[in-house]
């Protein structure tokens, strides 16, 4: 029998501030965290090839690490242990009481191209002065970011990262889940953190003709589902979960959030970077199966919505086809355009989102959706947040080379 898992903790480190309820205020406001990225700290000295994104807000590393701690972080490690001290402290974990929990938590993260923007710092000095800095594997690698929690916090458990591009975090959040389902832990820390303002990533992005040529104002860049939509923006972000059965959860009182539900992934087997609806509703009917959901069941859809013109029409026909008549009558929504497109760690934050979704009733709008494209017809929430009473959350992820994950996740009772 497939144990219960619930969700006892979040975190988050975004563009719209630090912390779940600075980020869950602004997003409902209909604020955006996309900004000129003149300033960013990784691109001083370089010239950016990008003139807007959404880097973190109100985040100053030496507040929260020593000086030799910052030597040995790279910065997606960073984020993820910011958002991780706020899911571990909202979860209730104690490393003295909860010692034995913890020696068999596990952590999984997403990841897609941390190690690319961490590495490049290493190799410009290496370009610059000759001798390689033997910090620069350890750093710069993709399990960075899920081995500094494991060791800031004694997790013993299972510990490894999750490639699925674009999805990743969704990816890495559904193995947490069947990881409790089945028994193997009681617990898990997963996510995702991913920073790619790096000037050799931003220069590859913007080669890609992907991201958004409308930057004037920058707030207004990114426009999921609209008519006018041009492009995707990049963002940063951090956002951890913490997961555990419902026997661990009652034994220790913890808060329950909400109930993770379901995890659904497939490959579209089509393109490298052109999507298939096909693909992508085929994970959305696996998570509601693992579910034991139908589409009737669903209240709100949070998309994976980049406001590139072929990904934002696919997955619109990808609901469709997925959840039939219900799909014209529950809200959909995308937060990229307010938190940018943070890659592998996008699904993650969404998740989050959908969590305090689920505890306040209420949808945040897709911002900057100025136009009605008659190929995205379904009920985009727009202008202003929407209280939606709601049981069951369905949060898409799709990425590169046709990787899609889904999740589902629920609320409970108190």
């Amino acid at each position: 029998m497939r144990k219960r898992v619930f969700i006892t903790g979040i975190g988050a480190a975004t563009p719209l501030g630090c912390g779940v309820e600075r980020f869950w205020q602004r997003l409902c406001a209909g604020e955006s965290g996309v900004r000129r990225l003149d300033g960013v700290p990784a691109l001083q000295g370089h010239e950016s090839h990008l003139h807007v994104g959404a880097p973190i807000a109100d985040f100053e590393p030496a507040e929260h690490f020593t000086t030799k701690e910052l030597q040995r972080l790279s910065r997606s490690a960073q984020i993820a242990l910011v958002a991780a001290k706020e899911a571990m402290a909202m979860a209730g974990m104690d490393a003295a009481r909860d010692r034995d929990l913890l020696q068999g938590t596990a952590v999984i993260l997403g990841s897609s191209i941390t190690s690319i923007s961490s590495s490049e710092t290493f190799f410009y000095k290496y370009l610059e002065t000759g001798r390689a800095d033997p910090l620069t594997i350890p750093v710069s690698m993709n399990l960075a970011p899920a081995a500094s929690i494991s060791l800031r916090w004694g997790c013993r458990g299972p510990m490894f990262t999750v490639d699925g591009a674009c999805a990743s975090s969704n990816h890495a959040i559904g193995m947490a889940l069947q990881l409790v389902q089945s028994g193997a832990v009681e617990c898990a820390v997963t996510g995702g953190a991913e920073s790619p303002f790096a000037p050799g990533v931003l220069a590859a992005w913007d080669s890609m003709h992907m991201l958004s040529d409308s930057i004037d104002p920058p707030a207004q860049a990114c426009r999921p589902f609209s008519r006018d939509r041009a492009g995707m923006v990049l963002g940063e972000h951090g956002a951890i979960v913490v997961v555990e059965s419902e026997d661990s959860a009652r034994r220790r009182g913890a808060k329950v959030l909400a109930e993770l539900r379901g995890y659904g992934a497939t490959s579209d087997g089509f393109h490298m970077t052109e999507p298939s609806p096909e693909g992508r509703a085929r994970a959305m009917e696996s998570a509601l199966r693992a579910a034991d959901l139908t589409a009737g069941d669903v209240d709100y859809v949070s998309a994976h919505g980049t406001g590139t013109a072929m990904s934002d029409k696919v997955e619109t026909e990808a609901i469709k086809r997925a959840l039939g008549q219900r799909a014209a009558h529950i809200p959909v929504v995308s937060i990229k355009g307010a938190v940018g497109h943070s890659l592998a760690a996008s699904a993650a934050l969404e998740l989050v989102s959908c969590v305090l979704s689920l505890r306040d009733a209420r949808v945040p709008p897709t911002i900057n959706l100025r136009q009605r494209d008659p190929e995205c017809d379904l009920d985009y929430v727009s202008g202003a947040s929407r209280a939606v009473p709601m049981q069951h959350v369905m949060s898409n992820a799709f990425g590169f080379g046709g990787s899609n994950a889904t999740v589902i996740v629920s609320r409970v009772a108190s």
